[in-house]
């Protein structure tokens, strides 16, 4: 009898600690989802797009969630599929190219233009149900001198709970994002 109780015991206790993990869930930020132009255009400028930079909490893969205070959670099974500077990085020169036509948008800096630089302080969901993006962004002259400087500042409340809608929010502000730099851009040229 001590024997089927100890062997019942052993099999609930190790039944116990079978208990599966959580799944990991990637998330990636969607492309830009206006049309290139229709004809092509011969290029008139060009624009030197310099890497990103992300402030060193967000530089991970785990998507970063902002609880009450200024206490940060790192979401351990919600990460990018890939690395976010990257992505904002191919999201940017995309985008950009498409919101610019007649420039030639380059990431090498082999060429003469104007730079670009973003920094990206904050790309994360919040408490509250909202996606925040802030940083700032600078255009310069090939000299150096500051053609242009904004800083930019989005909270965007999330249209239903979950990582998808953050991240969706997260792409939108982006996309918004863009279409500034973009007009400041054209506007600078003139």
């Amino acid at each position: 009898m001590k024997k089927f109780i100890l062997t019942l015991a052993l099999t609930g206790l190790l039944a116990g600690c079978s208990s599966t993990q959580p799944a990991l869930h990637y998330y990636s930020l969607a492309a830009d989802s206006q049309q290139p132009a229709a004809a092509p255009v011969t290029p008139q400028h060009q624009l030197v797009l310099r890497p990103i930079t992300l402030a060193g909490q967000l530089d991970r893969i785990s998507l970063v969630y902002q609880l009450e205070g200024q206490e940060l959670h790192f979401a351990e099974y919600h990460r990018w599929a890939g690395s976010l500077d990257d992505q904002l990085n191919q999201l940017t020169l995309n985008g950009l190219s498409t919101r610019l036509p007649g420039w030639v948008i380059r990431q090498d800096g082999g060429r003469k233009g104007p730079v670009l630089t973003i920094l990206v302080e904050r790309f994360q969901g919040r408490h509250d149900g909202r996606a925040v993006l802030s940083g700032r962004w600078r255009l310069l002259a090939e000299d150096g001198t500051v053609l242009r400087e904004a800083p930019f500042n989005q909270v965007r409340v999330l249209p239903a709970d979950g990582y998808n809608a953050l991240v969706s929010e997260l792409g939108l502000g982006w996309q918004q994002l863009l279409d500034q730099i973009a007009a400041e851009v054209r506007q600078s040229a003139s």
